[in-house]
């Protein structure tokens, strides 16, 4: 995660770094002066200083009082004026050494040359060379193609005359070959030639013996030369971004490597010979490339070591070969998808005008045998085997759309199915959604011609916004007109799908015949394992692996991560999919528009085969954000089934609010919905409606409604606090987003103003527009007004981005939230802890009602921002508290947890000795035993609300050891410490962490 500039330079201060890298954290349009922040003159610690790009720079006096500094890295912008700095070691850039005479050409190791470099300060470089003043070992060449020819030859002498050289990066520039002089750079050990247009390297290259890292990142090379496998020093090998169909071989001699960066090339597998890769730690692959067969790319997605064990279990098992796929037919309610999907496993299946619409998804088995091509076999290229297809049929009931994207899967086809009699309202919807879902999977779009109506489909025109369209067609279910054709079609789209025919571990084959052979719904995770040990697996891994596996195929669910869902295997999607959907089609429910409770689902799910699992099929239904349980209470509401219109008596009135747009290229159906169910716990009293719906967090409100037809999700923020509101609404839509490969859109923001304040449509600015205006600290014109307003500023108003500094000031301080055991030994500490923060300015969070163990955890964790900060107070009560370890284990769960974390041990915490930090395990291990062997005498349908706290107890029994070792490893204060400095030393560490302002 990226850290601020403030975070950076009080890591500097604090000792955990001692170096400086301003070119992270400022940026400067070219030719601008920098100065270094006044902070800097306080890191006595400092060693290493980088320098922002671009920028001119002036070098204070006060560089000189640092006592350890070390090195100024200025290889990127002309330093104007220096101090004297006898001691420093540089890199500059070469018009710096040219005009700077204070640096000492004999202190300078690094180079730095680029397009806008004078042929002056060229030859200066070689003339310092030459006369033995200047021996550098780093290089840094980024010539463009602005370079003339004599720029390139004078490079080209330095780089040859620069014997001891052991860096050398030389990038953009259509060169289109290796510069012959880097072969006499014998102790060189890092190469960077990316950008350069190479189409080949030269065999030479591989025999340099020092060399540790090579960087050939995006040119246009397809093979490398055999002499790889002579670079037995490499260590990293970076050829993303080349057209390499295959890994190159001589690769796989390099058993010193440990990473290799393969990103945006279209290789078609990952042999095995990556078992040989045993000091390879960093495998870096495009797995969504659909060039990538081997292994699956569910597994590739997995990683290194998910990858290795493939490989290591088809070596152990034998070899079988995947004959399996997806039909997904898709289409309006109504449009004969249920008839087509039975014709095409019968032809001579009846047509029934009164068949009843499919619930959610029906899923059937159709196979036939099949002679698949595997490129990869050795003797013949054709396997014989009974392909099996899974057929998906999808309800077109806009109610169940909501669960489409969690099965409209890549490596599937896709029939689209439209009525020919009627306007297909829903036809755009489908092909853009299988555009967005589908990673490019065939799509062939059959009309249903019913009395010899049809529309007629422009295939032209479909092809080009549809590229992976394949077909269209007319058939008539009625008397089967067509469907030969079609059934023809979709077998040669199957049979030809790049997955088709990989080679799978023969153990894998056989635990999916084994689940295909099982009559039963779903089983026990546990049972699931023990038919994976059953066909020879002996690592729980490799048995997770291969659930993962068939789970994304979409041949089973198995959430593992989910603490309830992951115990259990459901084995016929479709089962867990109707049970779902009973509920949304239920009378009742609709009736008391989406709210039930309990007993209905009791009357729903009566039968056995739901009965035992009714928590879990709730889960499930969370899971598909379908619906969510009523704060504080045992009811729960589908927002599908709301009331179309907000509540009669509600009028959203704040004056002043703010507000902030999305516009989506191709929106997803219910993307509010889904929001809804992710913030129900934020939704204010009963203010929620099926597009909308108002969210409050203390001072903070805010209406979020969905205009589906103008493809837009509107924000409106009231001016108190809109940035807590603003960041946990924001989060939310990101965790929604990213469900939608390459879904786009804009973020727009309304122009301030005072034309636009008055105006029924203000101008919009792009949030990604202010953002470059911001950094670049430029104003930015509306384009209404014409006048001149601070991007900064604009953006601020709603929250502060990284590497924006805004004239205007924060409105709201950041929170900081303190974590205790109430009732104990350290509330007469936090009392003190609260008056003295408050009384210097800072503002504290201590509210009893907002850390209470589940519901309200939510609340209080969303309020946990880029800037706040908590303070933990730790003593022996705390660590054996369930609400207040639920508590902790949330806040450890945030990437920043070090950093944000302010810990008080008192006496009692036993955390400094690693004997009694076993202690906690041991209680939180005896919690959780004691409470599963209880659960295991009283029947499952009696443990709604128990098993949380069991998945409770096991996550903390997990994490707990990790998190007592970091706390003691922090440098904390006693009680006594603390109260005798009238708590200072932790006002400081809060005053200046990143986002505060400051008092």
């Amino acid at each position: 995660m990226e850290i601020s500039l403030e975070q950076a330079i009080r890591d500097v201060a604090e000792g955990r770094s001692d170096t400086l890298d301003l070119s992270r954290h400022l940026a400067f349009p070219d030719g601008a002066r920098q100065r270094l922040p006044p902070a800097v003159r306080q890191l006595r610690g400092l060693r290493h200083l980088r320098l922002s790009h671009s920028a001119d720079v002036d070098l204070p006096d006060w560089l000189g009082e640092l006592p350890r500094l070390q090195t100024v890295d200025a290889g990127r912008c002309l330093v104007l004026r220096t101090p004297s700095l006898p001691w420093v070691r540089w890199v500059v850039d070469a018009d710096t050494l040219l005009v700077q005479r204070q640096i000492d050409p004999g202190k300078v190791d690094g180079v730095s040359i680029s397009a806008g470099t004078s042929a002056d300060a060229l030859h200066n470089v070689l003339r310092l060379i030459y006369d033995g003043r200047l021996a550098i070992t780093k290089l840094t060449v980024d010539v463009r193609s602005a370079a003339g020819t004599e720029h390139l030859e004078l490079v080209e002498k330095i780089i040859g005359e620069s014997s001891a050289l052991r860096r050398l990066d030389v990038s953009r520039h259509p060169l289109g070959r290796v510069p012959e002089s880097i072969r006499g750079l014998r102790q060189l050990t890092d190469l960077s030639l990316t950008d350069l247009g190479l189409g080949s390297v030269p065999p030479w290259l591989f025999e340099l013996p020092m060399l540790t890292r090579l960087d050939l990142r995006n040119n246009r090379l397809v093979e490398l030369p055999s002499e790889i496998a002579h670079a037995v020093n490499l260590i990293h090998l970076r050829l993303a971004g080349n057209l390499f169909q295959q890994i190159p071989d001589g690769i796989w001699q390099l058993t010193a490597l440990t990473l290799l960066d393969l990103r945006g090339c279209p290789i078609s597998a990952i042999p095995v010979d990556i078992l040989r890769m045993l000091a390879l730690t960093t495998l870096q692959v495009d797995a969504g490339r659909p060039e990538l067969a081997v292994p699956p790319p569910e597994v590739a997605a997995r990683g290194l070591e998910a990858i290795k064990s493939y490989w290591s279990q088809e070596r152990a098992s034998g070899v079988d070969y995947l004959a399996e796929a997806k039909l997904l037919i898709v289409g309006e309610a109504g449009a004969g998808k249920t008839t087509l999907a039975k014709k095409i496993l019968d032809p001579d299946y009846p047509l029934d005008p009164q068949e009843n619409s499919t619930t959610g998804i029906a899923v059937d088995t159709w196979q036939f045998p099949s002679a698949i091509r595997n490129g990869a076999a050795v003797g013949a290229a054709i396997l014989h085997r009974d392909f099996r297809v899974n057929v998906w049929d999808f309800g077109g009931q806009e109610i169940y759309h909501s669960t489409h994207q969690f099965f409209l899967t890549k490596r599937s086809v896709y029939v689209l199915l439209t009525d020919g009699r009627r306007e297909d309202a829903d036809f755009g919807y489908w092909l853009e959604m299988i555009k967005l879902l589908s990673d490019g999977s065939p799509l062939i779009v059959v009309e249903n011609r019913r009395r010899g109506r049809t529309q007629g489909l422009d295939l032209r025109r479909l092809r080009q916004d549809y590229p992976n369209l394949v077909a269209t067609l007319t058939i008539d279910l009625a008397d089967n007109s067509g469907l030969t054709e079609l059934t023809a079609l979709i077998r040669r789209e199957l049979e030809l799908l790049p997955h088709i025919g990989t080679a799978l571990p023969r153990s894998w084959q056989g635990v999916r015949e084994t689940l295909d052979e099982d009559d039963r719904d779903y089983i026990l995770a546990d049972e699931f394992f023990r038919i994976c040990a059953g066909h020879g697996f002996l690592l729980e891994d490799d048995m997770r692996q291969l659930g993962g596996f068939l789970h994304d195929l979409g041949i089973c669910l198995f959430f593992q991560a989910d603490p309830l869902l992951g115990r259990v295997v459901v084995l016929k999607p479709a089962w867990g999919t109707h049970a779902v959907y009973r509920v949304l089609d239920d009378p009742g429910i609709k009736a008391a528009r989406g709210e039930f409770g309990l007993g209905d689902l009791e009357r729903i799910w009566h039968e056995p085969t739901y009965a035992r699992m009714r928590a879990e099929l709730v889960r499930l239904m969370a899971k598909f954000s379908l619906c969510y349980q009523v704060r504080g209470g045992e009811s729960f509401v589908a927002p599908q089934l709301l009331s179309p219109n907000p509540p009669d008596d509600f009028r959203w009135d704040e004056p002043g609010d703010l507000t902030l747009r999305y516009e989506y290229d191709v929106m997803p159906k219910g993307v509010v919905r889904r929001l809804i169910v992710e913030l129900n716990d934020l939704i204010e009293e009963d203010r929620v409606w099926r597009d909308g719906a108002v969210f409050a967090y203390g001072p903070g409100r805010a209406e979020v409604v969905e205009n589906y037809r103008t493809r837009q999700l509107q924000i409106r923020l009231s001016p108190r606090d809109p940035r807590v509101m603003l960041s946990a609404i924001d989060r939310a839509l990101t965790i929604i987003h990213r469900s939608y490969p390459d879904l786009r859109f804009r973020r727009l923001r309304p122009c301030s103003c005072e034309v636009c304040a008055r105006a029924g449509e203000p101008a919009m600015f792009s949030v990604d527009e202010l953002e470059d205006f911001a950094r670049a600290g430029d104003q930015i014109q509306c384009r209404r007004s014409h006048l001149l307003l601070d991007a900064a500023t604009l953006l601020s108003e709603l929250w502060q981005p990284l590497g924006v500094t805004s004239s205007a000031p924060i409105s709201t301080a950041p929170e900081i939230f303190v974590s205790y055991k109430w009732g104990g030994a350290a509330d007469a500490l936090v009392d003190q802890i609260v008056a003295e923060l408050q009384s210097r300015g800072l503002v504290i969070t201590r509210d009893r009602s907002t850390v209470r163990y589940r519901d309200s955890i939510q609340r209080f964790m969303r309020r946990l921002g880029q800037g706040s900060a908590i303070v933990v107070v730790l003593d022996d009560a705390y660590l054996k508290s369930k609400n207040c370890m639920f508590e902790l284990t949330e806040i450890a769960g945030r990437p920043d947890f070090a950093k944000s974390i302010y810990p008080i041990v008192l006496g009692d915490a036993k955390i400094f000795d690693a004997l009694d930090r076993i202690e906690y395990v041991s209680h939180w291990e005896a919690k959780r035993a004691a409470l599963e062997s209880k659960m295991r005498t009283v029947g499952l349908e009696n443990l709604s609300g128990i098993r949380e706290d069991l998945d409770l107890y096991s996550k903390i029994r997990a994490m707990i050891a990790k998190i007592v070792d970091l706390l003691s490893d922090m440098n904390t204060l006693t009680e006594d410490e603390h109260r005798g400095s009238d708590f200072s030393q932790l006002y400081d560490a809060l005053d200046q962490r990143p986002g505060t302002t400051g008092s």
